[in-house]
This record gives C-alpha cells, structure tokens and sequence, in this order.
C-alpha cells in the first residue's frame, strides 16, 4: 500500500513538473510571437508610410513574413513540447509510413510555394491588374490578387482561377509596355478632406491618373489613386506625383 501510494505521489510529482515546464514554454513562445510579429508589424508599417512605396506590396510583403514567423514558432512549439513529454518525435516521423511521407510532401509543397511567392512579389514579376499567361498551363487572364501562397487570375470568360506559387515555372507579362499602379496616400479622419482636394487638384493635370475612393488595410486609411503609364516612364511619375501629393 505504501508503495502504490509512493508511486502516485511521484507519478503527480512527474505531471506537475512536466505541466510547469510546459506552461513556461507557452509562456516564452507566446512572447517570442508577439514580439516578432510586433516588431514586423512596426517595420514595415513604417515603410508602407513612405510616400515612394507600394502599400499593397508592403502589406503583401508583411503578411509573408509574419505567416513565415507563426509556422516557424508553431513548429518549434510542437516539437518542443513533444520532447519535454519524452516522446521521440524524430522517430515518430520516420516511422509514420505513408502519413509521414503524406505530410512530408505537404509541406514541401507549402515551403515552394511561399519561396516562389516571396520570389515573384519581391522582383515585381506581376502586379495585380496585369495581363498575363502561364507557361505550361494554358492560363491567361488578368491577376487579381498576387498571394504568399498563390496567384489569382480571372480569365476571358470570367472564370476565377487560382494557382498555387509552385506551380509557375514561367510566364508571360503583357502589361510591362503599359501598366497599371496604386498610389496610396495614408489619411486619419482629421486631414481626409485637405488631403483628397489636393489629390483631386494634382490628378486633374494628369490624364494617367484615376482616383479610386478611400480604402482601409489593416485598420489604416488610404486615398487609392490608379496610375496607368508605360513602364519606362512609371517610376518617374510615380516618384513626381507623389511628391505633389504631399506638397505643402
């Protein structure tokens, strides 16, 4: 009797010990977590304010990173805490057969997929509005929205398509003589109406622009003007208009 009794009384001495570790853990990750995706968050926040910057790439770019950051600490997490537990997870895996390779292929196809995405958003392959076609796959359309994981594209009979990053091996970009860009100006509630009657006053001497209304990204307003040019002659304008968006 004294033996079983001895025995609970480690065996609840082990779970308060392993619970305690755990709670620890969830603790220090928790705040490893908020305090990236914070400091993410600020960084690029930061930029998007820029008048020279393309918000909704900025923001695209953000998302990427902090989605990156929540796998990285999800992973870590789970791995870790299997290991204080005690089990072999290493083992676990290697043995798991076909759900091990299952899972094995899965998130190779989701690392592709974010790396090719990274790829195609930071070397401004394609912009949403741009007409484009995928080598391989028979795809044409115009791009809807230019994704981490994939690209959306609506084609000429309306159909809504979406293709995963890894899958783009190569593609065509009709829109490079001509494209389209957005210039986002930030607004509070306090300076909306000065600012947009000096947008209305700049856009009137240009016949590339077209303004598109207030739009909110991520609980920040924005005056969304369309700007339509040759490529060569994009940048440029973009740069000389903006600086008289924000003229005094």
């Amino acid at each position: 009797m004294n033996l079983l009794k001895t025995n609970w009384e480690d065996f609840g001495l082990f779970l308060l010990d392993k619970a305690i570790t755990i709670l620890l853990i969830s603790i220090l990750f928790f705040i490893l977590y908020q305090a990236g995706s914070r400091i993410v968050k600020r960084l690029f926040k930061n930029y998007s304010e820029q008048k020279w910057t393309d918000t909704s790439r900025i923001l695209t770019l953000s998302r990427l990173t902090t989605s990156a950051i929540h796998y990285l600490t999800v992973f870590l997490y789970i791995y870790t805490v299997l290991g204080v537990i005690g089990i072999p997870v290493a083992n676990i895996l290697a043995g798991a057969g076909i759900l091990g390779v299952a899972l094995g292929f899965a998130g190779r196809d989701l690392v592709a997929d974010i790396i090719n995405g990274f790829f195609i958003i930071v070397e401004h392959q394609i912009n949403v509005g741009d007409t484009v076609a995928f080598a391989g796959l028979d795809i044409e359309g115009v791009v809807k929205t230019v994704g981490i994981r994939s690209i959306t594209v609506i084609g000429a009979d309306g159909a809504t398509t979406f293709i995963p990053n890894r899958n783009i091996a190569a593609l065509k970009n009709y829109s490079y003589k001509e494209r389209t860009v957005n210039l986002d100006v930030p607004v509070t509630s306090e300076n909306l109406i000065e600012r947009k009657n000096q947008i209305m006053e700049v856009n009137a001497n240009y016949p590339q622009l077209k303004y598109l209304g207030i739009i909110n990204i991520e609980d920040k307003l924005f005056l969304r003007t369309s700007l339509t040019a040759p490529l060569s002659k994009i940048t440029p304008l973009k740069m000389e208009i903006l600086n008289k968006y924000y003229e005094k």
